[in-house]
């Protein structure tokens, strides 16, 4: 009897084990619907390829009291093995919200994969991530930032790490960087969290300073004095993206993304990369690149701007150059700058070794600001939420009446139609009688139609449907 107890809980452990022990980090990406309310949403997670269960089995909560399943909706996915024994799983799907706002998209599901050293008990912890962000037309397309560095990497124990974790953003929004707690839930870390620079894990190393471990907040470099201790290490970081509307910054969206850096002992080295640039004036910058190894290994880079490249004086009217080399080697060119050069140019500089035996990859990133002053943000507004109007019969045919809230002496007021494109169709004046005001949709294609209007400092919409 007792034999089969312990053999009843050895398969219970090993069974939750198989289980529970995938996920290595992740995060959600939100896609412009172009200015509509229809958006879609990415739910991209990386897992240990050395787990028999794939990335899915969890809940979207979409923010506005809409919760699916990933595996059981209508989510399409795809897994692509990505290396670094990691393979990506990306659900996609698309939802309408009834209304602007701001909304938090969340994902949670069991379990984050064993091992992980500076937290407590991760074959056991939910995986959680969201992103904030704001729904409203007002701001025209946005699409939350897209991650450029997959998040599980290889660092070599006892050495200073470098790689980045800057983002693309499609529509040029400024992007800010900090390091943050991994989430088991909304608000909750994960349990006995510890920084992956915890004095603790650098027990009988000679260090005289505290180990650095540091996230630029612009450039999104990551550099990390990695222990003598391997293993798994597991942290976050968000991504806040702001937008400058009528001479007003906003915040658009927070993306929390979990990711996770494999400590490993090893003989073999990172390749070295060198970066310097001169900014010559508010239309160029000049660079020179080298990379390197320290042994014979052929490398393969690649080197992106945010502005246009030319290189070694050839204009290749592009953002992004790749290429393989023999050892090491170098080159220059410039960047020619965008016409508005107050915000600052990204270039992300990246190296591996083509010897297979070497896992390390040297990314640096860096953000050169051409006017030569620190890039701040500040005076940020925080839009307001939406005020629904009522408006009916909806849907319509002809005729729809819209009930404004008390207006006092106001007799006329402006309205804006926005289509299911995301297009501003029509800005007009209606007249108002008390409180209510008559629309004449009868020219109006069918279709699915967005009422905009403000009073003072208060936005009021209006969602409907023309038959």
């Amino acid at each position: 009897m007792k034999f089969i107890v312990c053999l009843v809980i050895f398969l219970i452990t090993l069974f939750n084990g198989m289980l529970a022990s995938h996920i290595r980090g992740g995060y959600i990406r939100v896609v412009s619907g172009n200015g509509s309310l229809t958006y879609k949403f990415e739910v991209i997670g990386f897992t240990d390829t050395g787990s028999s269960v794939g990335f899915g089995g969890g809940e979207l909560d979409f923010g506005d009291g809409t919760i699916i399943s990933l595996e059981g909706g209508d989510a399409t996915h795809e897994t692509i093995l990505l290396g670094n024994e990691t393979s990506l799983t990306k659900y996609t799907i698309s939802h309408t919200y009834q209304a602007p706002g701001a909304y938090t998209v969340r994902v949670k599901e069991f379990f984050r994969n064993a091992s992980v050293i500076n937290m407590e008990n991760s074959v056991e912890t939910p995986f959680f991530v969201s992103t904030q962000v704001i729904v409203d037309p007002f701001f025209g397309a946005n699409s939350t930032p897209e991650l450029g560095v997959f998040p599980a990497v290889f660092s070599r124990a006892g050495s200073r790490f470098f790689s980045a974790v800057g983002s693309k953003d499609e529509q040029g929004d400024s992007l800010v960087y900090s390091l943050a707690v991994p989430l088991r839930d909304f608000a909750e870390e994960v349990y006995s969290y510890r920084w992956p620079n915890d004095i603790s894990f650098y027990a009988g190393e000679n260090r005289g300073e505290t180990p650095v471990l540091k996230l630029d907040k612009l450039s999104g470099q990551l550099t990390w004095d990695t222990p003598e201790l391997a293993g798994e290490f597991g942290m976050a970081y968000k991504v806040i993206e702001y937008r400058k509307v009528d001479g007003e910054v906003h915040k658009l969206s927070e993306t929390t993304v979990d990711l996770q850096i494999i400590n490993v002992e090893s003989d073999m080295l990172p390749p070295n990369i060198d970066f310097d640039y001169q900014v010559v004036s508010n239309g160029r910058i000049d660079f020179i690149v080298g990379y390197e190894t320290l042994a014979a290994d052929s490398l393969e880079w690649s080197f992106y701007s945010s502005g246009l490249l030319n290189w070694d004086g050839a204009d290749i009217n592009g953002h992004q150059l790749t290429d393989t080399i023999a050892g090491g080697a170098g080159f220059n060119g410039f960047v020619a700058l965008p016409q508005s050069a107050a915000k600052p140019i990204y270039f992300v500089l990246a190296a591996r070794s083509l010897n297979r035996l070497n896992p390390f990859k040297t990314v640096k990133s860096f953000a050169v600001n051409p006017t030569g002053e620190e890039y701040v943000i500040n005076a940020v507004g925080h839009p307001k939420e939406a005020v629904i109007l009522r408006t009916y019969p909806n849907p319509v045919a002809g005729t729809m009446t819209i009930q404004f809230p008390e207006l006092n002496e106001v007799k006329v007021q402006e309205i804006e139609l926005i289509n299911a494109a995301g297009q501003s169709i029509l800005k007009t004046g209606i007249p108002i009688n008390g409180n209510l005001a008559t629309l004449n949709t009868e020219d109006l294609p069918g279709g699915i139609y967005l009422l905009r209007t403000s009073l003072g400092q208060q936005i009021y919409y209006s969602r409907f449907i023309k038959e």
